[in-house]
């Protein structure tokens, strides 16, 4: 049940790993891994993402690998996602390449 915060206005640039949650309200480049992340609306990152559920509501580039993807309507992307299940709602922009994977591949 770990949660990490990290606020707007605040940059980090470099590999992160954290257990739990990792809530993303300022800017991260580089390789984030999690259980879950979320990027919220006032958000931003550039790298990798990896974690069994990652919500974007905020902007990212880069690849996602994730078992449960879910993009907002304020969403803005741009690169690479492998998913087991993916949620786009309506109003997100999205231009990425999708790939599906098996629940054991990710």
């Amino acid at each position: 049940n770990a949660r990490s915060h990290f606020a707007a206005g605040a940059k980090l640039s470099g590999d992160l790993t954290v257990p739990g949650l990792f809530e993303l309200l300022g800017h991260a480049d580089g390789k984030i891994t999690a259980d879950t992340i979320l990027i919220e609306q006032s958000g931003s990152a550039v790298g990798d993402l990896r974690a069994d559920t990652i919500v974007i509501k905020g902007r990212f580039e880069g690849r996602i690998i994730g078992r449960a993807v879910t993009l907002h309507a304020s969403a803005q992307l741009s690169g690479e996602i492998s998913y087991v299940t993916l949620k786009i709602d309506s109003g997100a922009d999205v231009n990425c390449t999708c790939s599906r994977q098996g629940p054991s591949e990710t």
